[in-house]
């Protein structure tokens, strides 16, 4: 890790409190074009909208008033998907002015737990999200609004508040991996109600992801300490490699599209790089002053910032810093 860290490529300001929530989207543009934007949310509720072009704050409005967003999710151009912690799941149409096209309520749930929709086919999209309880998840069939299951372990005292639902495949099959704060993680047979597999790690964990084309996953925690997971095709999980780091505490954690990165975002206010094919680090970002609490990659190439897959990192200093690094 020699040589001098390098700045981000830009840092959009603009918000007024911390920065909870990220993430790239596409909006229609004239004449068939796509423009490419920057969506966070906030401690207070609201979404804040930049054109990567132009670099400016395009559009900002109250999401879910009273309430810290936990989640941006974009796939499809002009929707955005947003959670407001102890609020509800909402899909805006951002093409015009933002409008809330669908709502789905988190029940009884006061952590800070993300959602995660995935794709199944093209009639059925699935949508994970917090609750009811402080350990349950509930699964939405949203093309046909539709809600399928809600999920609670058969011993909620041993496993303690869900942390973070989500989506894997795992063989051509759909699977609800869930975080708790006990250490474990759960495979669930979403439709049947039904864990098929767990493991436990032996610290706190505060976030995980997961790549489908290798089939490994990271958890970060509370503590000094990241794990590296990867899950057999029998859905047997394993822990591959624990992960030393100076300072405790990992809120959030991304792989890159590519599979050849993963990135954590630190309590340090610390953004640390990691090679995925041998867990080794590669480098530590120390820009922000706060803690960084959300980052994202962007899924494709982002020309306006110089190509290749750009980072977006949002922190409790009210900024998002922007990296294009090992591209």
């Amino acid at each position: 890790m020699g040589g001098p860290a390098p700045d981000p490529v830009f840092v959009l300001r603009g918000a007024e409190s911390p920065v909870t929530a990220v993430t790239f989207l596409n909006v229609d543009a004239t004449e068939g074009q796509r423009d490419k934007y920057i969506a966070a949310g906030t401690q207070d509720g609201k979404i804040l909208l930049w054109n990567l072009k132009t670099k400016c704050k395009t559009t900002e409005w109250v999401a879910h008033a009273g309430s810290s967003i936990h989640w941006l999710h974009s796939e499809s151009p002009d929707i955005l998907w947003s959670l407001g912690r102890s609020d509800s799941v909402k899909a805006w149409n951002i093409h015009s002015s933002p409008a809330a096209v669908s709502t789905y309520p988190v029940v009884d749930y006061l952590g800070f737990s993300s959602s995660h929709i995935i794709q199944v086919n093209s009639n059925t999209k699935l949508l994970s999200l917090p609750g009811p309880s402080q350990e349950g998840v509930t699964v939405w069939d949203i093309d046909k609004n539709f809600k399928i299951s809600t999920l609670v372990p058969p011993d909620v005292k041993a496993f303690g508040s869900m942390m973070q639902p989500r989506w894997m495949k795992i063989q051509d099959v759909i699977i609800l991996g869930v975080l708790y704060e006990s250490g474990h993680i759960a495979l669930w047979d979403w439709a049947n109600s039904k864990i098929l597999s767990q493991h436990q790690v032996t610290e706190n964990p505060m976030c995980f992801t997961f790549d489908k084309s290798s089939q490994t996953g990271i958890i970060g925690t509370a503590a000094e300490k990241i794990y590296v997971f990867s899950i057999q095709n029998n859905l047997n999980i394993s822990i591959v490699k624990e992960l030393s780091i100076t300072n405790a505490g990992i809120s959030s954690c991304v792989i890159r599209p590519d599979g050849k990165l993963f990135v954590t975002g630190g309590w340090d206010s610390r953004i640390r790089f990691f090679s995925s094919k041998k867990c080794k680090p590669l480098a530590v970002l120390m820009y922000h002053k706060k803690t960084v609490e959300c980052i994202a990659y962007s899924k494709d190439n982002i020309e306006e910032l110089g190509g290749g897959f750009i980072l977006a990192a949002g922190s409790s200093d009210k900024s998002v810093s922007l990296w294009n690094i090992f591209n």
